[in-house]
């Protein structure tokens, strides 16, 4: 049996685009089976085509009673840190109108990209204070300036990330308004 390790990067406002390329890969025979450097390594196993639901979850405090529910309903647990948590599930290749869903409802999703936002928003502010201190500390001045241009850049990527999940969230809830 044939194995490959792939690194994939991905934000973690793109869950959905990095769990259908995990799909893609089982129903090309390439079986999942260990997720690696803080969900940017991937390693497959060589197998037969099959058809698997992969599902990103990023929780806070999570009790016994999360996986328990999960498990219950036929998922595999197949990462557990750093309060991200990805799932799987088969179903049948024949009928894509029953493909799993960990999310039974649009306020799911939405709870779980503003528990996202919160993360990137709070790292974002600890930076603040850390950015200050760098630049009074720092007697150079190309190297302030070198250390301001990254602060932003990484502030930028932040408020993207941020602005991206909020796109989203509002797309779900006008699909949900206009499906009701």
């Amino acid at each position: 049996m044939s194995n490959k390790n792939v690194f994939r990067w991905w934000w973690s406002w793109e869950s959905e685009k990095i769990e259908r390329w995990i799909e893609a890969q089982e129903i090309q025979g390439w079986h999942l089976v260990q997720v690696k450097s803080k969900l940017l390594r991937f390693q497959f196993a060589k197998g037969s085509p099959r058809t698997m639901r992969y599902v990103f979850d990023y929780q806070h405090d999570v009790d016994e009673d999360y996986k328990q529910l999960y498990e219950d309903a036929g998922w595999e647990q197949m990462y557990a840190k750093n309060n991200w948590y990805l799932w799987r599930k088969s179903y049948l290749a024949d009928h894509p109108e029953q493909r799993p869903e960990i999310y039974s409802d649009v306020d799911s999703i939405v709870q779980r990209n503003n528990r996202i936002k919160t993360t990137l928003l709070t790292v974002g502010l600890v930076l603040i204070p850390i950015l200050i201190m760098n630049m009074m500390l720092q007697p150079m001045w190309q190297i302030r300036t070198t250390i301001l241009v990254v602060y932003l850049l990484i502030f930028a990527l932040f408020l993207y990330g941020i602005t991206r999940l909020n796109a989203q969230n509002r797309r779900l809830q006008e699909k949900s308004t206009s499906l009701k």
